[in-house]
C-alpha cells in the first residue's frame, strides 16, 4: 500500500518531506493498534508491506503536522495487494485565523420523564480558511459557545474533535482541541429539570442554519425567525421541525413546556433511560440522513466507520442479539461500499 503527505499552501499542495506515517487497524482482529509506520520520502510518498496487512480488516492512517495529528479516510486492502491511499492532507497552524463558523445547530428535546426532559444538541463547525485554527493559550478556546445555564448532566457525545478537549462550565460549551479546514461536528447531550416552564436556545452568534427538533406535543416554539419545516421520525418518535438559515446573533429562541395530560410513548419510554450515547448516536445519524436525502449516493465509509465505532460504545446497554445484528449489517454496508465498483459487461 502507498500514499502521500501533502501540505496545502494557496490552493496549492506541496509535498511534506520526512514524516513518519502510522498506519492503524480500525476494525478487525488488530483493531485499536498500530500497525506500521513509514517515513515519507522526498516526493512525500510512504509504502507499507502486503505482509502486514489482513484483506478482511478496515484500516486508515495518520501523519503529525505542527503538533496536531490527522487522519485520513478508513479503507480496505484489496485482494490483489495494490492499494493507493487517497493522499494525507496536513496544513499550518495560527491561533489568530481563520474564523471558526457555527454552519449548523440543531436541537433536539425529548418528552419529559422522571428524571427531566433529555435534550441533544449538534454543532457543526466549519473553518473555510487553510490553516488549523489552534488554541493560543491554556485560557483561549479555538471557540466558544452559548449552552443554556439550566443543563444538568452535560455530556459530550461523539464528535470529530477530542472530548478531552471541550468543555463545558456554568452556560458555556469550549473548544481547546485544532480545527483543521472543514467541517467538524460536537454533540452534546444534557437534562433539564421537568418541571421547567420555558427553556430559551441561546444564540450568541449568527448560525447558517438552526433547527429546533421538538417531541413533546404539549410543547411550542416562540422564535419568529424559524418556520415549521415538517415532521421527522427518529427511532420511532414523531418530531415537529423548525427551521431557518441565516439566523443572527440575539435571535429569540424560547421553547415553552405546555402542562397536561399526555400519552406515553413505550418506544420513547425504552430509549430514554439508555446511556446518552445512544441517543447521540441516533441524532447524529438523522442528521446525515436530512444532509443526504437530496442526492442518491451510496453508504460513505467514514460514516459508517463511525456508526460501528459509536454502536461498540453502546454495547452494554443493548440487547446482545440486537448489537450483533446491528453491527452486522452494519460491517456489511461498509464493506459494499468500499468495494470497487463492477466493471460494465
Amino acid at each position: 500500500m502507498t500514499g502521500r503527505v501533502v501540505r496545502m499552501v494557496g490552493g496549492d499542495s506541496t509535498a511534506v518531506v520526512g514524516r513518519w506515517v502510522v498506519l492503524h487497524a480500525v476494525v478487525g482482529p488488530m483493531a485499536g493498534a498500530a500497525i506500521d509506520s513509514q517515513r515519507t520520502d522526498r516526493a512525500g510518498r510512504y509504502a507499507f508491506g502486503q505482509a502486514l496487512v489482513d484483506t478482511s480488516a478496515l484500516y486508515l492512517t495518520s501523519v503529525e503536522h505542527q503538533d496536531v495529528a490527522y487522519f485520513g479516510e478508513p479503507f480496505a486492502p484489496p485482494p490483489s495487494g495494490v492499494e493507493m491511499v487517497p493522499p494525507l492532507v496536513v496544513y499550518d497552524t495560527s491561533a489568530t485565523g481563520p474564523p471558526i463558523v457555527v454552519a449548523e445547530r440543531h436541537v433536539l428535546v425529548r418528552r419529559p420523564e422522571s428524571d427531566g426532559r433529555r435534550v441533544v444538541e449538534l454543532f457543526v463547525l466549519v473553518n473555510r480558511g487553510e490553516r488549523t485554527r489552534v488554541a493560543a493559550d491554556s485560557f483561549s478556546p479555538v471557540w466558544r459557545g452559548a449552552v443554556t445555564p439550566l443543563a444538568r448532566e452535560f455530556e459530550i457525545g461523539m464528535s470529530d474533535l477530542g472530548t478531552d478537549a471541550i468543555e463545558y462550565r456554568a452556560d458555556t460549551l469550549t473548544v481547546f482541541a485544532p480545527i483543521p479546514p472543514g467541517e467538524r461536528q460536537i454533540l452534546v447531550g444534557y437534562l433539564l429539570p421537568s418541571n421547567l416552564d420555558s427553556m430559551a436556545v441561546i444564540v450568541d452568534q449568527p448560525v447558517e442554519r438552526l433547527s429546533v427538533l421538538l417531541e413533546d406535543s404539549l410543547a411550542s416554539l416562540d422564535a419568529p425567525a424559524l418556520a415549521l419545516r415538517g415532521v421527522e421520525e427518529l427511532d420511532g418518535s414523531t418530531l415537529r421541525r423548525y427551521g431557518a438559515e441565516s439566523i443572527e446573533r440575539g435571535a429569540q429562541v424560547t421553547v415553552r413546556f405546555g402542562t397536561g395530560r399526555r400519552a406515553r410513548s413505550p418506544v420513547v419510554w425504552i430509549v430514554i433511560p439508555l446511556a446518552a450515547v445512544v441517543l447521540f448516536g441516533v441524532f447524529a445519524v438523522w442528521w446525515r440522513r436530512t444532509r443526504m436525502s437530496a442526492a442518491p449516493v451510496g453508504d460513505d465509509p467514514a460514516a459508517l466507520a463511525a456508526d460501528i465505532a459509536a454502536l461498540d460504545a453502546a454495547r452494554t446497554t443493548m440487547d446482545e442479539e440486537t448489537y450483533r445484528a446491528r453491527r452486522a449489517e452494519l460491517k456489511a454496508r461498509l464493506s459494499a461500499a468500499l468495494a470497487p465498483p463492477s466493471a460494465p459487461h
